[in-house]
This record gives structure tokens, sequence and C-alpha cells, in this order.
């Protein structure tokens, strides 16, 4: 029994827990500190039934009462008092079951934690560009503004595209009914193709008054060439005196826009008709504004290999896929094909196939007396994957050469024979998946970074590079 306690320490006393026989101890924090002894002498007792309960009691006790009703709570210990008790996480031992799913990371639960965090802290790049995406919002384009053009007189404009069963005039017509007066149109004098792209970095644009517009006659529309045309919402000078009037438009554009706003600068020519030049491209919701494509928020989910969500479609989460091994068809490089260097078709069976593929190499020139290995790469990609413009539907055999790849995916199509399942075995092996390349995740999971890497990427890492990556 201790006399005196120590000022940092855990300090129990009358701990009569299970088969503990009522005695004070004091446990210093800070420390890591063994428990030890013979089976039966009370250590589970002592620290899982009463340090670990009590850490846990006191804990929950910080909680709602309706959070409370969901946890599993022990039973509070007995003991005469507990001071200095700190919050406790206890890990219980179990067996786990290994699949070929699992990973360090699963059978830890590790992978559990990555990605409800990474969820919450990775970034959405759009592939294609490599351009952030983000979820705008009124406020945040309103910063993001003020910090491109400072005090600038802007345009903020929504998109509208013209539906195919109507015409120019009825949607300006609608238009002016709102109460809208001004658009800006794709510029008259450059190509139609150019004015059927979508962003304004690639289309200049001109102010019309939607009574001009109206009053033109066909042969002078310049709306004729064009799908699309921007309505001027409102027309500010970026100040703080201003962000709440930006606000309110910023808002009504996203609504009449589908979630996406324009903003073009002031024009700096004095022309008759100055072109606008853009000066921002912003949306909610995570939509890359140069390619147009949407990107689902992040969750949980997505970052799973085991989850529907996140698994990639092709290898459903696994990293490999069962395919054709072509170092197996071709073992040897240093053997021709005269002398049986494509393995399937050295039988009696399939002997036909390597007919057919000499009768090619003799119309082309295409020698088979020399090793394979010493083929041109133009050579060797007609032996695998056969004649050029070949589809086995309308370019198909006699005409075309099938090759190596074809008389495989001929072969697929009769897996339900024994015998094509036996012969297709010898040449089939686990290879890194086409599409995620062993990554595991669906592509869309991979558009998400933290620090300039994806899920997969930091799985990849020494812990102590991602203890760097986490200090940096």
């Amino acid at each position: 029994m201790p006399t005196n306690s120590a000022p940092e320490s855990i300090r129990l006393r009358g701990v009569r827990q299970n088969n503990l026989k009522g005695f004070d101890l004091d446990l210093p924090l800070g420390k890591f500190i063994v428990v030890t002894g013979l089976s039966g002498a009370g250590k589970s007792s002592l620290v899982f039934d009463t340090l670990h309960a009590e850490g846990q009691r006191r804990y929950v006790e910080t909680f709602s009462a309706y959070t409370r009703q969901f946890l599993d709570l022990l039973d509070k210990p007995k003991v005469d008092s507990i001071e200095n008790i700190r919050p406790s996480i206890a890990i219980e031992q179990s067996n786990t079951v290994k699949t070929s799913r699992s990973t360090v990371g699963t059978m830890t639960e590790l992978t559990d934690f990555f990605k409800v965090w990474f969820s919450h802290v990775a970034e959405c790049y759009d592939p294609a560009t490599g351009d952030k995406v983000e979820d705008d919002t009124p406020q945040t384009i309103w910063h993001k503004t003020r910090a491109a053009h400072g005090a600038a007189t802007l345009l903020l404009c929504f998109r509208i595209a013209k539906p195919a069963n109507l015409k120019w005039t009825e949607v300006l017509t609608s238009i002016k009914g709102q109460g809208y007066t001004r658009v800006l149109a794709p510029a008259a004098q450059r190509s139609t193709s150019n004015a059927q792209r979508s962003t304004p970095n690639d289309a200049p644009v001109e102010l019309h008054k939607i009574d001009d517009l109206l009053a033109a006659k066909p042969s002078t529309f310049v709306l004729r060439h064009s799908s699309f045309l921007y309505v001027i919402q409102d027309r500010l000078l970026i100040t703080a005196d201003n962000k709440s009037r930006f606000l309110e438009a910023t808002e009504t554009a996203l609504h009449f826009g589908k979630g996406e706003v324009f903003l073009f600068g002031t024009p700096q020519s004095a022309l008759r008709n100055p072109q606008f030049p853009p000066a921002g491209h912003y949306s909610r919701g995570l939509h890359s504004p140069k390619t147009g494509r949407t990107f689902r928020p992040a969750s949980p989910g997505m970052f799973s290999f085991n989850s529907p969500l996140g698994a990639c479609p092709k290898c459903r989460g696994f990293g490999r896929v069962i395919d054709i091994d072509y170092r197996l068809a071709i073992p040897d490089h240093s053997v021709s094909i005269d002398e049986g260097a494509i393995r399937p078709w050295e039988g009696v069976i399939y002997g036909e196939s390597k007919k057919d593929l000499l009768r090619f190499t003799k119309k082309l020139g295409l020698p088979t007396n020399v090793p394979f290995a010493a083929l041109t790469p133009e050579q060797k990609a007609f032996v695998l994957d056969g004649s050029p413009g070949y589809d086995g539907k309308l370019n198909r055999w006699p005409k075309y050469w099938y090759g190596l790849k074809g008389f495989f995916r001929w072969m697929e199509k009769t897996t339900y024979k024994m015998h094509v399942r036996v012969f297709l075995s010898r040449y089939r092996a686990y290879n890194p998946c086409p599409d995620c390349h062993g990554a595991r995740l669906q592509p869309e999971a991979l558009c998400w970074k933290w620090r300039g890497r994806t899920l997969s990427q930091l799985y990849q890492l020494p812990i102590s590079e991602l203890l760097a990556l986490g200090d940096g």
C-alpha cells in the first residue's frame, strides 16, 4: 500500500473488482506500464474491469443522454475511489477472417479510419486538366472575385442554351418577359465552330439589347449560328459596399444558370461592338468549368475497395484480374514462329491457327524463321493484335488476320466446354487491373487527392514518409 500519493498518477483506493481483495495502487501518468502475473491473479480485473471501465464511464458522461443510449457501457467497478482517471481506449483481441481482399490495413481496421479521414481532407481534381474542382457558394465566389479582380467593374451572367424545339425569338421573348434587357452573345465575326464552343475562354462575346436582337432581320441575326448566350444578371463594382448585392445576384444567377455563373470584365476597346473578356466561371457542386464533368461529393464508401461505391468495376476491388498472360503464350522469344514460339498453336487441335498466320505472313513478307525477339514492334503487333481494322464483325476472317488476341477472345466464348477451360487455364494469370492499375478504387475515387496523392498512393508509402508528409 503506497504511503504518499504521487501528484501525477492515477490513484485507486479499495479495489474489490472480481477476485481483487481491496488494495490501493498509484499508477504514474505518461509511463508505459506492463501488468504481468499468474493466470487468475486479477490482471484483466484491474486493467479492463476497473481502469478502463471507469475511464469509459466518466468519458461517456460528457455526452448527452440521447447519445448515451446508443453506446455500450461497462458496469461501474467495485472500488472505493479512483482519482485523476483519464478517458481510455481498449483494444480487444479477435480472430480476423483473412480473405483474398485482406491487407494489413483491413485486418487492423486502419483502412476504416483512413477512408473517413480522407473523405474530409481530400480535394477533387479534374483528371483531364489537373485543375482543382471546388463546390462554390455565393460567399466563396465573392472572395475569389475580390482576390482576382479587386475593385473592377464586372458583368455577372448566367448561360442559357437554346432548346432544339424552340427558336431564338421565342427564347429572347421569354427572357425579356422576366425583366432582363441585355445579353452577351458570341461574337458575330467568329466562325460557326468557335461560336459553338461552350466556355467563355473559347467564345468571345459582345453586348446586345434584347429588343435589338428581336428587331433584327434573319440575315443579320447574330445568334443564328449559336447554341447559347449569356443573360446579364447585374453589372456592379466589386467593392465591400456591394457585397450583399453581389451575393444576391450570384444566388439568382446560380438558380437560373443551373448551378453555373459567369463573370465578364470591362472591354478594353472603344469599338462599336467591343468584346467582353471572361473574368471567371464558377459552379455550385463539384463541376469542372473547363471540361463540364460533374463529380460526386466525397464519402467514406467512395474510398473503400470493399464497398460497391468505391471498388473498381473492372476488378471489383481486388486490384487484379484473371486474364490471358501472353508471356505464357509466347514464353521463349529466342524461338522463331516456325519453331513453335506461339505455344497454344503447336498442338494438333489448334494448329490450324498457325497455318492461318503463315498465310498472312507469306503475303506480307513477315519473316517466320527468325527469333520472335528479332521482329520489329509493328510485326509483333500484327502477330498479337491482328490486321489493322480487324473487328470480328465487318472486317473479319478470312480477309483479315484475327491475331493471337482474337484467337483467345474466340476461345473465351466457348468456356462452357470443359476442355476449353482446361486449355485456357494454362495461359491465364493474375494481371494488374487495366482500369485502376492495382489501385483497387474506381476512377472517380482517384480524382481526390491529399497533398498531391490519392489514397491508394498513400497506402504505398512507408510510415516514415507518411509522417514527414503529415508534418509538412
